[in-house]
This record gives structure tokens, sequence and C-alpha cells, in this order.
């Protein structure tokens, strides 16, 4: 009787870690994109600040959006000063800053250079819209 006690006690010991281990698995998945989320819009302030500084326009994160690794930032600028391309100027910095302040929230560091974030569930990239504000 001693052996069965046990068996019964290995076979309930096994259905309790697989139901962890699943739940872990679906808990980082969830956790990975709430991290990337926060990631890009940290890089997407900091860089917005740096721009307000230097060109003395103002400029607003609207909204953040996720479908399937692709990042949507869309920013809206007031005062924007008369530089040739400057709605290129501003995606780019956005963009670069969200994927420097991404990889450094998956992987603990920030690269060199920016580019699309590899993980084990996603490989994120950031589009970046600019909406110009007029009075």
């Amino acid at each position: 009787m001693r052996g069965q006690t046990s068996a019964e006690m290995l076979i309930l010991l096994g259905a309790i870690l697989i139901v962890v281990a699943s739940m872990f698995y679906l808990g980082v998945g969830s956790n990975e994109s709430v991290v990337v989320m926060q990631a890009a819009r940290d890089g997407a302030e900091n860089a917005i600040a740096a721009l307000d500084t230097k060109y003395g326009c103002s400029a607003d994160i609207r909204g953040v959006g996720f479908d399937a690794g692709m990042i949507a930032i869309t920013v809206s600028i007031r005062d924007s000063p008369a530089v040739y391309n400057f709605d290129n100027i501003v995606k780019e910095n956005i963009r670069v800053a969200a994927l420097k302040y991404i990889q450094n929230g998956v992987s603990g560091y920030f690269p060199v250079t920016a580019g699309p974030v590899k993980t084990s569930y996603y490989t994120y990239d950031v589009r970046v819209e600019v909406l110009r504000v007029t009075k």
C-alpha cells in the first residue's frame, strides 16, 4: 500500500508542475509585450524631449499601438520649425530611440545602432506617424 500512495503523489506533483510551467510560459509572453510597449513609449518621450529642446517645438504622444510585433507611435507636433524634411527627422529620431529602449528593456543594454529587436515571441519594429497641429 505504501508504494501506491507514493505513485499517486508523483502523478499529482507532475500534474501541478505541468500546470505551473505552462502558466509561467504564458505569463512571460504577455509580460514581454508590456515591457516592450513601455520601453517604446519611454524612448519616444526621450526623443521628443530632445527634439523640443533642439528645435523649440512642442510634441506629444497621441497613442502607442501594437500589432504582431509592429509598434505604431502617433505623435502630434505644434509650432514646428521651417526645417526641410522635419517630419522625417522626427520619425527617424523617435524610431531609433524607441528601438534602443526596446533593446534595453528586453536584453538589458543599449545598442550602438538601432534595428528591429528579435525575441522568441516577435521581431519588434517601430513605425512613427507625425501629425502637424496648426492654429
